[in-house]
């Protein structure tokens, strides 16, 4: 269905054709501040402040930054400095005055986390690339998909926004959102949490309308959902990896080179946060964002909760859980 979706786009200009050029308008458009800030429960509150330009300006690519803007921010009525940590719950009101640019604001109110309340999870060894070697008594490379069931509980009486976010951790590492290694002359150990598949869970679809589908849309790099199909009760998420590889070469046994895993993190968000993800999937991923670069649709408005209609001020709770396979790579390695 993608490729049907490439060619019908392809296919416009041969039916719709034009005369295209480039040309500045004459017109006095007066640019606005803009206010970008994503806040974070337990964490210091940033604010990006930045103004407006046309996209015919030539120095578009230079810093449009705001120097004299004057940022306040009140909680829950009440003004606070910038040591002051957001909490849920808290209704923030962002404003911010600039003598060039004049006054935005945008208000949100954070949301309250949800925690992953249980997890089952089943890895199946797909293939072995290497066994033992000569002088290690540790070794081994394969490959392996895992499959894993997170249960969430949704609040009753509340309209609900999600994110699902996932790393990769290796305790003898940093991580990393693909791939986690350790390396030193002795022992060597990495853990490749393989590919995500956004099909695996119907839930991350739910803003694909029948025309996106039609035209051949997918889920892919989109883990943003509502709680609209499960309000004020438990669902279960479906996530599945494919292709995952581990590898470990040590001379001595060292149960610590186990300590691989995943570490789920489901976020609660505003729903200025959902609607910017959305709009994004739609101008980047969506057929409406295709049809209308080429000029034979409207074309697709940015979204923003700012009061000057530039920017987006959104919040988020998080709560995160780790899945360990030490069991499942010991049993592997010593069969």
């Amino acid at each position: 269905m993608a490729i049907l979706r490439r060619i019908i786009i392809m296919s416009l200009p041969v039916f719709l054709t034009g005369c295209f050029e480039d040309f500045t308008p004459d017109t006095d458009i007066k640019s606005v501040l803009c206010l970008n800030s994503l806040i974070t429960a337990g964490e210091p509150i940033v604010v990006q402040v930045s103004h407006t330009w046309l996209f015919t300006d030539e120095d578009k690519s230079r810093d449009h930054s705001v120097r004299d803007a004057v940022v306040s921010v009140f909680v829950n009525g009440d003004p606070r400095d910038v040591a002051y940590l957001p909490q849920e719950g808290d209704h923030i009101r962002i404003t911010a005055e600039s003598k060039t640019y004049g006054y935005a604001e945008a208000e949100v109110t954070v949301p309250y986390a949800v925690p992953i309340e249980a997890v089952r999870w089943k890895p199946v060894l797909t293939s072995i690339l290497s066994d033992d070697v000569e002088g290690y008594e540790m070794t081994g490379h394969f490959l392996f998909n895992i499959k894993a069931e997170l249960d969430i509980n949704d609040s009753a009486g509340t309209e609900d926004y999600y994110r699902f976010s996932y790393l990769s951790f290796n305790d003898r590492a940093n991580r990393d959102n693909n791939i986690c290694s350790a390396s030193t002359s002795e022992p060597e150990v990495s853990f490749d949490m393989g590919t995500f598949s956004y099909e695996s869970e119907p839930i991350f679809s739910e803003h694909i309308g029948v025309f996106e589908s039609v035209m051949g849309s997918s889920a892919y790099g989109f883990t943003f959902f509502t709680d609209r199909q499960f309000s004020g009760s438990e669902y279960t998420l479906h996530i599945q990896y494919t292709d995952c590889e581990y590898y470990v070469e040590s001379q001595q046994w060292k149960p610590e080179l186990l300590n691989c895993g995943y570490e789920f993190t489901l976020h609660t968000i505003s729903k200025s946060y959902y609607d910017w993800a959305n709009y994004m999937w739609q101008r980047d991923d969506g057929p409406l964002g295709d049809i209308s670069e080429f000029g034979f649709g409207d074309p697709i408005w940015g979204y923003s909760n700012v009061s000057t209609g530039a920017g987006v001020v959104a919040a988020q709770s998080y709560l995160s859980c780790r899945i360990y396979l030490n069991d499942f790579l010991d049993t592997v390695l010593k069969e």
